[in-house]
């Protein structure tokens, strides 16, 4: 089966100065139909400049150096924004990181609903309005009618992100980006938002790529995960297999420091030693040797990946001698 989406090799530069700084290193998954697959890793370590990368949207000063993004067998990489307009929102649909900066303050909900639906579905007017009161109700969104007439400064976080799924879900994309939809929302409203997208992958057989840093909704929402660190993709495999039996140092240190609410009474939770590198571009070897506990017996000048039987993947040359079981997802 051809992936829905295949990100080959991806190499990302920003310019600095007289120097061109490389933020991913040969960053490489696949997206199957109807999948969610979840990236996570910490702040920085390249999640959402690759999600941004798909959909041409690094803005002018970042490029891709290297690599491939296909779509369908289609490389993105190589079609013109004509061609890509014909993509955006209609086959492949993005939630913005930053939800109060996401919607433009001076348009009406109303307004930016039916924007697309009416550019890339040809709908008039009338019947675009109907299907964004639709979408709205089917986000959980009460009184739908009334949402279509305010502004974004009149709703809360929560009423905001739904707003934000109606109007990436409004041409029924074959593929949901949603970088970290979660975040700055209360639990309550976490769990909520995390149901619908995957009541509505149900409905609609979409597949979605999630960017998060909360293991939790890994947990809730994942088929297969990837952990990045640094710009690189140090660990992938089925959910299951990364959470139960993770390969990597750094994905066991991950895991190791999320509470636990069935741990014992007292148990401390274990930081991750040192920080993530700020000039990671230019470490030779393995980027986590700095704050691995194993790197003073390991090659890092050859970390390479070592599969398993299974497809579980890990970028470390001692991945399948430190096995380590710290978190289960059950």
């Amino acid at each position: 089966m051809i992936p829905l989406l295949e990100i080959k090799n991806l190499d990302i530069t920003f310019p600095h100065g007289s120097e061109q700084i490389r933020c991913t290193d040969r960053v490489g998954f696949s997206i199957d139909p109807g999948e969610i697959l979840c990236i996570v890793g910490e702040s920085g370590c390249g999640k959402s400049i690759t999600a941004l990368s798909v959909l041409h949207l690094l803005g002018r000063q970042g490029k891709v150096s290297g690599g491939e993004i296909l779509y369908r067998g289609q490389n993105l990489l190589a079609m013109t924004d004509k061609q890509l307009d014909a993509i955006r929102g209609r086959e492949i649909s993005m939630i913005f990181q930053d939800i109060m900066a996401s919607l433009n303050p001076v348009l009406s909900i109303g307004c930016q609903m039916t924007e697309g639906i009416r550019r890339h579905l040809g709908y008039g007017k009338r019947q675009a309005n109907d299907m964004a009161v639709e979408l709205l109700a089917k986000t959980g969104i009460q009184q739908p009618e009334s949402m279509m007439r305010k502004y974004p400064h009149m709703l809360s976080g929560g009423m905001r992100q739904r707003v934000m799924i109606a109007m990436a879900l409004a041409c029924r994309p074959k593929l949901l980006i949603a970088d970290e939809p979660t975040t700055a929302l209360d639990v309550t409203i976490q769990m909520q938002i995390i149901q619908l997208l995957k009541s509505l992958r149900s409905e609609y057989g979409m597949a979605i790529c999630m960017i998060t840093h909360d293991i939790g909704v890994v947990v809730e929402m994942a088929d297969r995960v990837v952990v990045m660190y640094a710009g690189q993709c140090v660990e992938k495999g089925d959910v299951r297999d990364v959470l139960e039996d993770p390969l990597h140092p750094y994905t066991q240190a991950l895991l190791r420091s999320v509470p636990d609410v069935r741990a014992s009474r007292g148990l401390r939770l274990q930081a991750i030693p040192g920080t993530v590198p700020e000039n990671y571009q230019g470490i030779g070897g393995c980027r986590f040797a700095p704050r691995c506990v194993f790197a003073g017996s390991c090659t890092c000048e050859n970390c390479e990946w070592e599969p398993d039987a299974y497809g579980h993947y890990a970028r470390c040359c001692r991945a399948f001698e430190n096995r380590q079981v710290p978190y289960a997802a059950s």
